[in-house]
């Protein structure tokens, strides 16, 4: 019923830009001289992106491109070289015409009942025929509430079914479109690039100073251990314990920087042990329910695991959250993986490169990823991943 009262919403605010769209559009094209038309309906055009949210979802995002140099005149010559800038032209002639006509018809079928309810009059009980028109009136009551049921019927459907084209439409033509989705994805790899070499460069540095070092230490003390055999057996027995332990640390080392890498439980048991892992070594309680029929492809297993790692990593460091609960299931042909905190909340991707990293991470392949951490929390950090 909620969904249908939106779509009630929806409808009858369309009516009314509608109108509007329809007395503005002519005016902006002859005022605009055709060139500056973009400037003069971007009120309405946003307007209309925003509108979307009656409909349940979130509004439409601005694709457009900031343009290169300040100035109405830079400002027009971007939106010119746009495909979205013509397609929402073209949304507002339809909005102003086809659309408005029918989301006018479906508001009146709307309140049509209410019409029809007005309009019924029974008749009225006079003399002798009082029994005869107390069942006239009977028949026609009951007559009544059947049509306004059955008008009430049809208009509940077909407000929801026009509501739903339309939305459907205004997101295909106000939508970023697919040169959009190619700009994000070539910002997205560039930062990967970035961040890979950020992450090789942490790598080198950690082989330098950890496992490098203890592997220098070793060989060190193998010598002293040759050295003494030949003068003093028994004064090797304690290097050959300092030289086991130091093969211990560098082998401790070296797989600590794997783990971070790519760990080996990931690679051998799949998603669900790398997460169980991942809760054992967590610092707050971690509840894990993973429901996989079967192992996602690597590359999804893989940015799936890295983003219950942050989230979980975030919730202990920064969220102080008491509780943490991560939840993974296969929704059609996209794998869900939800890692929700009862911690402090507002986590913000801009103060931070782990979030970011992980957004591109996912845009890379072809996923998303949404965060809802609102002060005072709960934070829910959710990635949906083409399976």
């Amino acid at each position: 019923m909620k969904g249908r009262l939106r779509g009630l919403g929806y409808v009858v605010s369309g009516t009314v830009t509608g109108v509007l769209t329809l007395v503005w559009l002519p005016l902006a094209l002859v005022l605009g001289l055709g060139f500056g038309a973009p400037l003069l309906t971007a009120p309405l055009v946003a307007l209309e992106r925003r509108r979307l949210a009656l409909l349940g979802g979130p509004s439409l995002p601005d694709p457009h491109r900031r343009p290169d140099r300040p100035g109405a005149v830079a400002w027009l010559r971007a939106r010119h070289a746009e495909p979205v800038t013509w397609r929402e032209l073209a949304y507002l002639v339809l909005h102003g015409t086809l659309l408005l006509l029918l989301d006018a018809a479906a508001t009146a079928l709307a309140f049509a009942p209410l019409l029809l309810l007005g309009a019924v009059t029974l008749p009225q009980s006079e003399g002798d025929t009082a029994t005869l028109d107390v069942v006239v009136a009977a028949a026609v009551a009951t007559l009544a509430v059947v049509a306004v049921l059955a008008v009430a019927l049809a208009a509940l459907y077909t407000v929801g079914l026009v509501a739903a084209a339309h939305g459907a439409l205004a997101r295909q033509l106000l939508g970023p479109g697919a040169e959009a989705a190619v700009r994000t994805l070539t910002r997205s790899r560039a930062r990967l690039v970035d961040a890979f070499e950020v992450e090789r460069r942490r790598i080198e540095r950690d082989l330098h100073d950890g496992a490098q070092q203890r592997l220098l230490e070793l060989g060190m003390t193998l010598v002293a251990v040759e050295l003494e055999l030949d003068e003093d057996p028994e004064a090797a027995r304690p290097l050959v314990r300092k030289a086991a332990g130091q093969a211990r640390s560098a082998l401790a080392e070296l797989r600590e920087l794997v783990r971070g890498i790519h760990p080996r439980v990931l690679t051998d048991l799949g998603l669900a042990a790398a997460v169980a892992d991942l809760a054992e070594r967590s610092a707050a309680p971690v509840r894990v329910a993973l429901d996989l029929p079967r192992r996602p492809p690597s590359t999804v297993e893989s940015t799936a695991y890295f983003v219950v790692a942050e989230a979980l990593a975030n919730a202990a460091r920064h969220a102080r959250a008491a509780s943490v609960s991560v939840t993974g299931h296969l929704e059609g042909d996209r794998l869900v993986v939800e890692v929700r905190d009862d911690g402090v909340g507002g986590a913000d991707p801009a103060h931070g490169t782990g979030l970011a990293g992980l957004a591109d991470r996912t845009d890379a392949v072809g996923g998303t990823l949404t965060l809802a951490s609102p002060a005072g929390g709960p934070t829910v950090l959710r990635a949906e991943l083409p399976w």
